[in-house]
């Protein structure tokens, strides 16, 4: 009997799981706990919340009809597009079934061959804005992939668009045949895509009731340790899901609490670069060959070979989901896995509990210095195009100053935040709706004086270029951006007590991550007679030996001229280090001695800091003053600055 049940566990992916134990007891006990917490976490929404999405979904797909309806009314007069239809497909974490409570839906809109982008970003637009139930309507057509944003009666919503090359779009259209990407744009295909992954997803778990508690759990984790967006370079839910499923076809017959585990542990020892797959590369389509071409594959696109942590999506053409990954947000989601691993351990233990690993992080307990990203418009629609073009920048900023060698580390905050009701800039009084993003940093030991004038006169002239070209901003627009720095101390000025003190203190993993490329001495791989392979993927592929940061060159174009124009005013900023402040960073195995944490105990560094901003002329000197307590033992900096348009007045310098 028991050799039959052997029999019947599925074996899916590359390789042979790892095992193939049955949930005992313990394994069960601890998975009602699990889902017990993420109920209390608000992870599973309520049955109300669930007919309202289903409500307006159904709402969604009768306009996407009646849009399809009209427009082919218009381009096919003699009645011939009649039956044209139009469907709605949901995907991502609502077509999964892991979606929260307040959480948006992934939609795609599915239309026939006369139905063109152009079509969808201004007739069903139009639809949507004219609608009473639509709210914060705006689109991003430049997107990698072009989408609307919105709120359908109170329910947030991503729709994207796909043109099929058929007549008509039937309510019984599927997305699973290949052929359905003949002739289509490459933004049609990345859309569909999402769709078709997700249902690829589900056939290659062994376990879906599993598999979606542990990615729920995963989900949430990862979202309060500040490492779930994949536009500003950390992973997204897809690559999240393809890391639990990973886990589930390694371990086809553990619980959700087991998998939760188990995919801390498989990835806290995986040897990156080297990809994670849940079925072979399907290279040779010799039936569609223009789609070739998309596959990832870095023996023959040099572009793929600089990924740091490709995830590969199942659906052909095969894609890698992290390509946003950058050399910080590498360092910080591995050692984020470390942590949770040693947590799960603990829990396993009797040590902590769910709530221990779920627990939001406090992003500004991480480092002690910080640049802040400060946008002001003057009306939501301004707030909403711009902000999410802007956001979708971030992490260029932060790659431009990995090239730095005094940088360790670049960590943008994945939350934007309001300034405080007392924070003062100077902007247009029109301008009054602010939003702040923040990069904290960490500087290497040797560091004394940075000047960031370069990487941040760059990113604010390309941002403003690339905005001018962008619809629904343009070249007229009265959005100001601008970046300073800001010490950890100084931040309460800008924005509130509650931002700041949100979430438990970040603590560094008693046992970081290895160096990329390297497997841990520490790391064991129990084997079973059922046991053939370790847990990483088989490949031929080998990391690239020539650093990403001499082979990659700089995708941002100068922005001085021949001249050395434009010239604009500085900002100085001197900072002598309090020898009594303490500083937690995590270990960095991987880091030369010469560019380890700088040691604030050193005598009197000073850190100086040039921020050049192209709007004028004007030339500032700042004067420091430093007064030492002997009482407190501690120093108090007092920086004489000149007012400045975009610099934040501070009540406690004197002046």
């Amino acid at each position: 009997m028991a050799a039959s049940v052997t029999d019947r566990t599925p074996h899916l992916g590359v390789s042979q799981p790892i095992s193939t134990l049955r949930p005992d007891q313990k394994d069960i006990v601890m998975t009602d706990q699990l889902i017990a917490t993420l109920k209390k976490f608000n992870s599973y929404e309520p049955k109300e919340e669930t007919e309202k999405r289903m409500e307006v979904l159904r709402s969604l797909n009768r306009l996407v009809k009646e849009w399809v309806k009209k427009v082919t009314a218009i381009k096919i007069p003699s009645g011939e597009g009649a039956n044209a239809g139009g469907k709605l497909f949901t995907f991502g974490s609502y077509r999964l079934g892991v979606h929260s409570s307040g959480a948006d839906i992934d939609t795609l809109a599915v239309v026939p061959r006369h139905i063109d982008r152009t079509d969808f970003f201004t007739s069903f637009k139009e639809m949507l804005r004219q609608d009473p139930n639509v709210t914060e309507l705006h689109g991003v057509e430049e997107a990698f992939v072009p989408v609307m944003k919105l709120k359908f009666s109170g329910v947030e919503l991503d729709i994207l668009f796909a043109r099929l090359a058929l007549k008509e779009v039937p309510d019984t259209q599927d997305l699973f045949d290949d052929q359905l990407l003949r002739n289509l744009d490459q933004e049609s295909v990345r859309s569909l895509n999402g769709c078709r992954v997700a249902e690829l997803l589900l056939k290659l778990v062994p376990r879906q009731k599993e598999f979606c508690i542990a990615l729920r759990a995963i989900k949430l984790w990862a979202k309060n340790h500040g490492i779930y967006s994949n536009s500003m370079g950390f992973f997204g839910g897809i690559s999240w899901a393809i890391l639990v499923a990973r886990a589930c076809q390694l371990y086809p017959n553990a619980s959700a609490s087991r998998i939760v585990h188990r995919m801390f542990f498989i990835f806290s020892t995986w040897t990156w670069p080297h990809p994670v797959l849940l079925s072979a590369l399907d290279q040779d389509r010799n039936d569609i060959p223009t789609l070739c071409d998309l596959i990832w594959d870095p023996r023959k696109k040099n572009s793929d070979r600089f990924h740091l942590m490709p995830i590969i999506t199942p659906a052909f053409p095969e894609q890698n989901s992290t390509h946003n990954v950058t050399r910080s947000t590498c360092h910080i989601i591995r050692n984020e896995i470390c942590e949770g691993l040693e947590i799960c351990k603990d829990i396993t233990e009797g040590k902590a509990t769910w709530e221990d690993l779920f627990k939001e992080v406090k992003f500004f307990s991480r480092y002690k210095h910080y640049i802040a990203l400060i946008m002001a418009t003057s009306t939501e629609e301004e707030e909403l195009n711009y902000g999410g073009f802007l956001e979708s920048r971030i992490r260029l900023l932060v790659q431009s100053l990995e090239r730095n060698q005094d940088i360790l580390i670049a960590h943008n905050d994945t939350n934007k935040h309001r300034p405080s009701p007392n924070a003062k800039f100077d902007v247009r009084p029109e301008n009054t709706r602010i939003t702040i993003w923040f990069i904290g940093l960490e500087f290497a030991e040797h560091a004394t004086n940075l000047d960031l004038t370069s990487e941040i006169q760059r990113f604010r002239t390309n941002v403003e270029l690339q905005a001018s070209g962008v619809k629904g901003i343009g070249p007229n627009s009265q959005v100001e951006i601008d970046m300073f720095y800001m010490k950890r101390t100084r931040l309460f000025s800008i924005i509130g007590a509650a931002a700041l003190k949100k979430g438990r203190d970040w603590k560094p993993p008693k046992n970081p991550p290895p160096p990329m490329g390297q497997v841990p001495y520490r790391t064991t791989v129990a084997r079973t007679s059922s046991t053939n392979s370790v847990p990483t993927t088989p490949t031929t592929l080998v990391a690239p030996s020539t650093p990403l940061s001499e082979a990659m060159p700089s995708s941002e174009p100068d922005s001085t001229t021949n001249n050395g124009t434009p010239v604009s005013r500085k900002r100085l900023v001197q900072e002598a280090t309090s020898t009594s402040e303490t500083v937690t960073t995590s270990t960095l195995e991987d880091v030369p001695p010469e560019k380890r944490t700088r040691d604030d105990t050193l005598e009197e560094p000073i850190l100086e800091m040039v921020v050049e901003v192209a709007n004028g002329v004007v030339e500032e000197s700042a004067t420091k003053c430093l007064n030492i307590d002997e009482s407190t033992n501690t120093r108090e900096l007092k920086t004489y600055l000149y007012q400045s348009h975009w610099l934040p007045t501070h009540s406690s310098l004197s002046h």
